[in-house]
């Protein structure tokens, strides 16, 4: 009778150890889910556009997660443990304590929740299919791997496509590692040094004081560029100007290019560039790019169309953009 009597009380006390250590379980928990919340709220209100969530922040929050599923189910076996199992069932709960106690010591985060979000390394530009300047891009492609060549001059009459296949060849940087970053700047006319200065920097992620002189601008802009490789796309220029008066580097001494679209080869000439002249489509390259815009079945709807659409390609001389302008008015 007394020794049923003392399994009886020993079972009774392992039962309420157990409950008093599902209780501190429990307790435990609950201080690390309220700094989970706080967590949570902090960073609701530190992420910015620039800004993401620091890694190991991230994989705390995962471990809180997967601790209150597993806190979930100790709870339910708690709930239905038999006589036998709660010694058993004791030690899990114990081992979950001290795992609730080493998260609670890594979310103090002291250096902070978010780091900054690193710059992409250009912009992605939306573009049509070129039609007849496969070689045109491939040249200056080939250049541009050259370590020998900095400037590359894309020269040619205006709407030949000169700016179509640039942003082509700058979408396919982007999807390579060779340079750190791509920059896209239309330069237009007149050329303003100083708006050109911030356009730059504005693309490397920084910014120059608007107070200081020009000088003063373009030293800071040649140390931000200078501590990358940089492919720098200045798109219709139309005077000669001074790399150096704007803050830009010498291309090839960081084995960084600079690339400009213009109609003019003496700028081309002027800044040291290999030339690459973009010529007009030939008749039958012409026919083609029509067709794709219209749609080829045209042909087929139409009958006797394809002089007709001759006729309309010639007077285009070979240009895409007034391919493109006299399809717009075809189509209406």
């Amino acid at each position: 009778m007394e020794k049923f009597l003392e399994k009886g009380e020993s079972g009774i006390d392992h039962y309420r150890k157990l409950e008093k250590d599902a209780n501190e379980l429990k307790s435990e928990f609950q201080v690390l889910k309220r700094r989970k919340i706080d967590i949570n709220s902090i960073i609701e209100t530190e992420v910015r556009s620039r800004q993401v969530v620091k890694e190991e922040v991230r994989g705390w929050l995962e471990d809180v997660q997967k601790m209150e599923e597993d806190i979930q189910d100790v709870e339910e076996r708690v709930r239905s443990v038999s006589r036998l199992n709660r010694i058993s069932l004791d030690i899990l709960v114990r081992e979950k304590i001290e795992e609730v106690k080493r998260i609670q010591e890594r979310g103090n985060f002291n250096e902070g929740l978010v780091i900054e979000r690193a710059p992409a390394r250009g912009i992605r530009i939306p573009t049509e299919n070129i039609e007849g300047e496969i070689s045109t891009k491939d040249e200056i492609q080939k250049h541009l791997m050259d370590d020998q060549v900095g400037m590359i001059g894309v020269c040619g009459i205006g709407g030949v496509g000169k700016t179509t296949i640039m942003k082509h060849i700058n979408n396919d940087l982007l999807r390579e590692d060779r340079f750190q970053k791509v920059i896209w700047v239309t330069v237009s006319y007149p050329l303003n040094v100083f708006a050109l200065q911030k356009k730059i920097a504005d693309a490397m992620h920084k910014t120059l004081q608007e107070d200081e002189e020009e000088m003063m601008r373009a030293a800071a802009l040649m140390d931000i560029m200078g501590s990358k490789s940089f492919v720098l796309i200045l798109d219709d220029v139309w005077e000669k100007f001074s790399l150096k008066d704007v803050g830009i580097p010498k291309p090839v001494q960081n084995k960084s290019k600079v690339v400009i679209t213009t109609r003019s080869i003496e700028v081309c000439k002027y800044l040291g560039c290999k030339i690459v002249k973009v010529q007009p489509l030939s008749p039958e390259e012409s026919l083609n790019l029509f067709l794709e815009k219209v749609g080829r079945d045209v042909l087929q709807k139409v009958s006797g169309l394809e002089e007709t659409l001759k006729l309309i390609v010639d007077e285009c001389k070979g240009l895409p953009l007034a391919i493109v302008v006299h399809y717009s008015i075809f189509a209406i």
